[in-house]
């Protein structure tokens, strides 16, 4: 199967050393780990040809996943039935909404864990209208993170207040997430006139860095309060998205603070890049 690197919540090994007449599927029970991953972390390929006296390397109860680059000839249901998951909870764990449209050398992160998936971040709803924009090839570099500072407030609003301030496109950002003070639900993605157009942000101070800088506010005031569990699966899985389709990497996902320090404190002392990129590196555990 070649190697993989896998991404995981924690890490505890431990080791197993296989007696007579256990079967690969009685030693995950046992752990409470899938056959899938105790196969790929082992370098299995048959297992049914388990033999007694191998030491088998144990993950700890969290989903565990791997990656797998698209080869020429491979389509999402041919990498599906190699890792015994159904195709549709490979493009959803991807969120990918046309999964005759993966393409050669494309990353694809699969499942290992005990069920074999994790719940979308995105709906499909959301993932739809994200893929009704196609993002201007080589125009974004990084994703910026902000808060409103306010503690009650929506994209409409914050698009009229910028407007006044005389902004001719309106709304600074390209994305806004809703923490359910108004109409919006907690976790709701806006979607922008910027994004949809493609155009610069208005949301930091220098001219370039709007314009190869993806803006996403989070509504909150986050020196004052953290932002909602709802807002931060949001914007995981909307940072997810843009950089597969922009090919942004992790590490150029910032805060404005961490893009300008010195120069403000937004999104806050309660808002965590640390943590954020942390969250980004691994996948959680769908208990």
């Amino acid at each position: 199967m070649g190697a993989l690197v896998f991404v995981m919540t924690a890490w505890a090994e431990r080791v197993h050393l296989v007696k007579k007449n256990e079967t690969l599927g009685g030693i995950a029970n046992r752990y409470g780990v899938s056959v899938n991953a105790l196969q790929i972390i082992n370098g299995i390929r048959d297992p049914n040809l388990l033999v007694s006296g191998k030491k088998l390397k144990i993950p700890d109860g969290f989903v565990l996943e791997a990656p797998h680059i698209v080869k020429p000839g491979e389509s999402l249901s041919v990498i599906a039935s190699r890792y015994r998951i159904s195709s549709s909870k490979l493009a959803a764990y991807n969120q990918i909404s046309k999964p005759d449209l993966i393409r050669v050398g494309q990353k694809l992160m699969i499942p290992l864990g005990k069920g074999g998936s994790l719940p979308p971040l995105l709906d499909a709803a959301v993932i739809k209208a994200l893929d009704k924009t196609l993002p201007k090839k080589g125009k974004w570099k990084r994703i910026v993170i902000h808060h409103s500072a306010t503690n009650v407030d929506d994209a409409l609003n914050m698009h009229r207040v910028h407007k006044a301030r005389g902004m001719a496109n309106g709304l600074a950002y390209h994305f806004v997430i809703s923490n359910g003070s108004r109409k919006a639900k907690n976790g709701e993605i806006y979607i922008g006139g910027r994004w949809k157009n493609q155009q610069d942000g208005g949301h930091v101070k220098r001219l370039q860095w709007n314009r190869e800088s993806i803006g996403i506010c989070l509504i909150g005031n986050f020196e004052l309060r953290k932002p909602t569990e709802s807002q931060l699966k949001s914007l995981e899985g909307l940072c997810r998205y843009l950089a597969r389709r922009t090919g942004i990497p992790y590490s150029k996902i910032t805060s404005h603070k961490g893009l300008h320090p010195g120069h403000t404190v937004c999104p806050g002392k309660n808002f965590s890049l640390d943590a954020f990129r942390k969250r980004l590196a691994t996948r959680r555990s769908s208990s």
